[in-house]
């Protein structure tokens, strides 16, 4: 083996051994459309790779098909790509999560990417030069080669679309104002969002990358890890999730619906985001239990009013 062939393999890796708190995107094609979701390893266990649960509708998606996988793992800054061999919700003691699956070894793409830093703050912006129409929109993060934003429930982005988006930031609200173009759509904590990339940075937003990088506030790279259970060290939290997920295991049901990931020429008669079809793990999740309530308290509402008729 030359030198080279020894550098790669040594820079290999399982997908359980990718650390705490890491970014993951999983690429899906739906009825020919692409989506990235996003979600965050946990931890490595023998299966796989745990990461927090992925809802739709309050429902949890299974992929049972091969998925591409980006990762960008925190302990080297890398970013590592792969083809995934399943990932299933699983049910364990501290709640419900995914389990990614990959029989390959994970191999580090050579470039690094640009350092962001969250910014969590409302902003407005025009699309495609239309500036007597703004939306609203949240900043989510920012570097030096783009941005993430999440636009309102109304407002609907395509991949090109010109976005002039404008946010004040700072103890003295100073006004920044960015132009950029939508390059990606993907679902961030369950909401749609558009990731953009900005092709001349300008003063102001060059000197507020430099002050949040000397500011305290945690970047993206330093996100607390994620600790199911701190009164124990966390090779008996992967124990206790393992016992889990050996009692949970059950032969995949042929009514599954699946998600196929890649090619756009992949054709699904039912949309496998459809509600009715997706599978997922017994109990009401919080939205169910507090929309059930919001149709109990209308329906209480209305048949006061009915009685009041009456009288």
């Amino acid at each position: 083996m030359g030198l080279g062939g020894f550098f790669r393999g040594y820079n290999c890796m399982k997908v359980s051994e990718i650390a705490n708190g890491s970014e993951v995107k999983i690429h899906a094609a739906i009825s020919g459309h692409s989506t990235v979701l996003m979600t965050e390893a946990i931890f490595g266990v023998s299966a796989g790779l745990l990461v927090k649960p992925m809802e739709y509708f309050g429902k949890y998606m299974q992929f049972l098909e091969p998925s591409n996988v980006e990762i960008r793992n925190k302990r080297d800054g890398r970013v590592y790509r792969f083809m995934s061999t399943s990932i299933t919700p699983v049910k364990t003691r501290y709640g419900n999560f995914h389990l990614i699956r990959s029989s390959s070894m994970l191999q580090p793409e050579n470039s690094r990417r640009a350092e962001r830093f969250y910014i969590e703050k409302l902003g407005l912006m025009s699309i495609n030069g239309n500036n007597l129409d703004l939306k609203n929109c949240l900043i989510h993060d920012i570097s030096m080669r783009g941005i993430s934003l999440i636009p309102d429930n109304i407002t609907n982005l395509n991949i090109g679309d010109r976005l002039d988006v404008m946010f004040r930031y700072g103890a003295t609200l100073h006004n920044y104002e960015i132009s950029t173009v939508v390059v990606r759509n993907f679902v961030l904590q369950g909401k749609k969002a558009v990731g953009c990339s900005i092709s001349n940075l300008n003063v102001d937003l060059i000197g507020l990358l430099s002050s949040k990088k000397h500011e305290k506030y945690t970047n993206l790279d330093k996100v607390p890890a994620t600790d199911l259970n701190p009164k124990i060290p966390q090779k008996q939290q992967i124990v206790e999730v393992e016992e889990d997920i050996a009692l949970d295991m059950v032969p995949e049901r042929p009514a599954t619906i699946t998600i196929p990931a890649g090619s756009a020429t992949s054709r699904i008669v039912t949309n496998p985001l459809d509600p009715q079809n997706l599978e997922h793990i017994d109990g009401k999740t919080i939205r169910q239990q507090k929309k059930e309530e919001r149709l109990s308290n209308e329906s209480r509402h209305i048949e006061n009013l009915l009685d009041l008729r009456d009288i």
